[in-house]
């Protein structure tokens, strides 16, 4: 499917494998904020990729029809969530791209937040949620908070993950640090957000809290990719942050 939008502002794109009816709350929350970012007059589109989806995921997300709708569908056989946005990455056709998940749910102002951000930072910053909401198998609520802030401390990232996955940045950024192969259970490395995080940070790329966001998370009580991660003892692909090359 093409995109009808010309030169969109932003590219939503958004993952699809396994969620089911869950896809239809998510892509009711793109359609929130696509009619609140175009009333703002910012032209917004979205690219979905199915990834090897089961038949429940797949129906939802043909078959919706509101604002939320994807402008482009890519049906892949890649089996690897970071391969599949890189793919979806080089699709999109905004200057600005939004990575958020297939259960993933934002609030309304989301991305009329983060354009005004990215236009305070002068384009430069890598933007995140000021406040995620864990919900399902784990309810729990977190502040993020940028690289600026006086208690940050990037030695953190050698044990912990301070950004989650949804990001929002220049499209060129991605494409230039794409997301690398994480397949735990087969190459021992996992956590490709994290690694990219590292990796934009290590190269001077600011990561910078749009004030106001909201974004829910769902975390599954089975079967989610962070479990598989813990399960198999996943490490972070090496890294430029911590002196690596990769």
């Amino acid at each position: 499917m093409q995109s009808h939008i010309m030169q969109p502002d932003v590219s939503v794109v958004i993952t699809f494998h396994q969620e089911g009816l869950l896809a239809h709350k998510s892509l009711l929350s793109l359609s929130r904020c696509r009619i609140a970012a175009e009333k703002a007059g910012i032209r917004v589109e979205i690219v979905a990729t199915l990834d090897r989806p089961d038949a429940e995921t797949e129906r939802v997300v043909r078959g919706y029809d509101g604002p939320g709708k994807p402008d482009v569908l890519l049906p892949l056989d890649i089996g690897d969530l970071g391969l599949a946005r890189n793919k979806a990455i080089r699709e999109a056709s905004g200057r600005w791209v939004l990575v958020c998940d297939g259960d993933d749910y934002l609030s309304e102002n989301f991305i009329c937040c983060c354009m005004q951000a990215a236009s305070e930072f002068g384009g430069k910053a890598i933007l995140h949620a000021q406040l995620v909401v864990l919900f399902d198998g784990w309810n729990a609520i977190s502040w993020q908070v940028g690289d600026d802030d006086p208690a940050f401390d990037p030695a953190c990232l050698l044990v912990c993950n301070p950004w989650n996955s949804c990001s929002f940045a220049r499209r060129d950024l991605y494409i230039d640090v794409p997301y690398v192969r994480a397949r735990p259970g087969e190459s021992g490395f996992g956590f490709e957000d994290w690694h990219w995080n590292c990796e934009t940070l290590s190269l001077g790329h600011p990561h910078r809290i749009a004030e106001g966001t909201v974004h829910y998370v769902r975390r599954k009580a089975h079967g989610s990719l962070n479990a598989a991660h813990e399960r198999h003892h996943a490490l972070i692909h090496r890294t430029r942050l911590f002196g690596f090359a990769p």
